[in-house]
């Protein structure tokens, strides 16, 4: 036995006779690992995914049920996949046709999973090889797997360049094969990477995606347990802190728990999924359980936290698709997770750790909700950010938002899917979110459109930010949220602000104001979800669009488009876009958006002017009540959304001096809202 179980009697016996979560993570772990071996090699019928990108949950399941639960069956099939691996050259463990090769040869992602997968196993199970067997899975390790990702780690840390998750993925294959061999020398090595690695995390979040962050932190959390697993005296050197610092970011980014059209009965989560990360997104049950645990003492309210995300997302074990669940595509919980759930810390609800319904993270995500249980509205926002830790992921999304009502997500983030398709590319394009691009005319009056730039940059080469927060303020649930992007644009754009007015749970109100040094005209990009065809739109005129979805209903009006103080019309127009549901590394599979589940409504200004201000309101509730609200004008410069009692509801009001005051219609309160603040008046 190696290092990993510990007191392997004590673990059955905990097993055995638990008859609440660790007997049914146990049960259901058994049942993955039973439907995986039914027939020889890793790879069984009906997967869609390449061998690389299920090896190590495929090996780890099965290498911990044969610890604990010792079969003939699952000792050969476990015996000749390892060997079989083992046997193959090192070309194949450098991954798919898509992986560039080099002389000499540097690691990959998959080669990473590829020897921490080989690695797991002759820890839990060395009895299963021989000694000469053994020796030669070492050197294939040690030659396939630990040395090219050494090599490809410091590449990317001497060129501080595209420093991203590959790091810390690469750090895992280098660091657990280094404590299985007991390569002193290496493992000490290993913890200097890991000081770096988590340096690359914000304050409070991860500046590539949500989804990234759990694929970077997955391998960071497991390289930590085992290093420390393997000496306890490590765990000083290696700060928890980096990650279980985004507990509180997971719990606001995750809006809801239910079935999605196309993926069965089960409810699936959904959550903020800005830049490439799936709307189907929960962290690794394996993460969630390292940080309840590991992290309780130094860090007890996030630690709280994750213990309650766990409860909520793994109510259900058996959840899938776990088919690359450890490649981030469908997180699920591995071996881990058994092991430390008994010592977790007790679950702390948002709301009892102090979370407030408007929160605002380092990497741009302000998330607003009218409650913590069960939100009826829950609105995300990529407004301003500080200077990002890490390089890759990001699309170019800034001043956009999702905006959910009911549990059904209107406004939406189209997610990524295959990198290798040209859909992709268009996917993370500013036409494809809910922000603006720009048409400008050159000097000879030939038009060109003005677009977002991607935001780079990592703490080795610092990014101007590009995108600034004026006001992230909540007053008597009213949410305001102010930001100016201008800087993504360049020339000749001067100010690029948007400001977001939420009245929960049923009022919206977007003020959009457009500076530029010479004239141009304003392209207001609006994805709405159809990825299931539920969406039902009706324009009932080029400024009054209705959206309903299932039981929710929406109303979303242009009420006012004004360009250098006159009325300056905006086009309607329809295009087509994507809402994925989650990443696969092939093409044409489950989870990809097709054309046309994003219907994409555009407004287009229909004169060249300098400065364009541009208001929307929106009215939410179920389908039926929906018709009964109003969106009135009482002045042209006064917008009021009058509930179907045709009393209370909220109105803005803009002022000359470009203030807004808006008034709660039920109390009589009014509150100012200036460039930089709101406050009562």
């Amino acid at each position: 036995m190696g290092r990993i179980l510990g007191n392997l009697e004590e673990l059955r016996s905990r097993i055995y006779k638990d008859t609440g979560k660790i007997r049914d993570l146990w049960t259901s772990m058994e049942e993955r690992v039973r439907e995986h071996t039914k027939s020889p090699g890793l790879m069984q019928p009906g997967d869609t995914q390449e061998w690389w990108h299920l090896i190590w949950e495929r090996l780890s399941d099965a290498a911990f049920v044969q610890a604990v639960k010792p079969s003939e069956e699952l000792q050969t099939w476990l015996r000749e996949i390892v060997l079989e691996v083992c046997d193959k050259p090192i070309n194949e463990w450098i991954g798919p046709w898509f992986r560039s090769r080099s002389l000499p040869l540097m690691g990959t992602l998959e080669t990473a999973h590829t020897s921490i997968a080989i690695a797991i196993v002759i820890d839990l199970c060395p009895e299963l090889f021989s000694d000469e067997e053994l020796l030669i899975i070492k050197v294939n390790l040690r030659t396939k797997g630990m040395d090219p990702c050494k090599a490809a780690a410091n590449q990317y840390l001497n060129a501080r360049d595209q420093i991203s998750n590959w790091f810390m993925v690469l750090l895992n294959g280098i660091g657990t094969v280094a404590a299985v061999l007991d390569d002193r020398e290496t493992v000490a090595e290993t913890v200097e990477y890991y000081k770096a690695a988590a340096m690359l995390y914000n304050e409070d979040s991860y500046g590539e995606s949500v989804q990234y962050s759990n694929y970077a932190t997955i391998h960071l959390s497991h390289l930590r347990e085992i290093l420390t697993r393997y000496d306890p005296n490590l765990e000083e050197n290696l700060d928890i802190g980096c990650y279980a610092k985004l507990m509180p970011w997971y719990a606001a980014s995750f809006m809801y728990m239910k079935p999605l059209e196309g993926w069965g009965l089960e409810r699936y989560p959904r959550t903020v999924n800005f830049g490439d990360s799936s709307a189907m997104f929960r962290p690794s049950g394996d993460v969630l359980l390292h940080v309840a645990a590991r992290a309780k003492r130094q860090f007890p309210i996030e630690s709280g936290i994750a213990r309650w995300l766990f409860e909520r997302m793994y109510a259900n074990p058996r959840l899938g698709p776990d088919e690359g669940a450890s490649f981030g595509f469908n997180n699920s919980s591995q071996f881990l997770s058994i092991l430390l759930y008994q010592e977790a810390a007790e679950a702390l609800t948002p709301e009892q750790a102090g979370i407030p319904l408007l929160s605002s993270f380092e990497v741009g995500n302000i998330i607003a909700r009218d409650r913590w249980e069960r939100p009826v509205t829950v609105l995300a926002i990529q407004g301003g950010f500080k200077p990002h830790h890490i390089t890759a992921h990001r699309h170019e999304d800034q001043n956009s938002f999702i905006l959910s009502h009911r549990q059904e997500r209107f406004f939406v983030d189209p997610g990524h899917c295959c990198y290798r398709l040209r859909t992709q590319d268009f996917t993370k394009s500013t036409t494809s979110h809910n922000t603006w691009s720009f048409e400008a005319e050159d000097k000879v009056g030939n038009p060109f459109v003005i677009e977002q730039k991607p935001v780079h940059g990592n703490i080795y080469k610092p990014t101007s930010l590009f995108n600034h927060n004026r006001i992230v303020k909540e007053l008597d649930g009213i949410h305001v949220v102010r930001s100016d992007a201008a800087e993504l644009y360049g020339e000749p754009i001067r100010s690029a602000e948007r400001t977001w007015i939420a009245a929960m749970p049923h009022t919206l109100f977007i003020i959009d104001r457009i500076q530029a040094d010479r004239p141009v005209k304003v392209r207001s990009h609006f994805v709405i979800n159809n990825r299931d065809n539920r969406l039902k739109a009706k324009v009932a005129a080029e400024t009054k669009l209705v959206f309903r979805r299932n039981e929710a209903g929406m109303k979303f009006f242009q009420v006012s488009a004004t360009s250098d103080g006159e009325i300056n019309s905006n086009r309607l127009s329809l295009d087509w876009g994507y809402v994925h549901d989650c990443y696969h590394p092939l093409p044409n599979q489950k989870g990809q958006g097709a054309e046309g589940s994003a219907s994409i409504f555009r407004y287009k200004s229909e004169r060249y002017q300098t400065q364009h201000t541009i208001i929307y309101a929106i009215a939410m509730d179920d389908t039926e009540t929906v018709r009964h609200w109003h969106i009135l004008p009482l002045s042209d410069h006064h917008f009021y959304v009058e509930p179907p009692a045709k009393t209370g509801g909220y109105s803005l009001q803009l002022m000359e001096n470009e203030d807004l005051i808006v008034k709660d219609h039920s109390s009589g309160r009014e509150y100012l809202i200036s460039q930089s603040d709101m406050t009562p008046r």
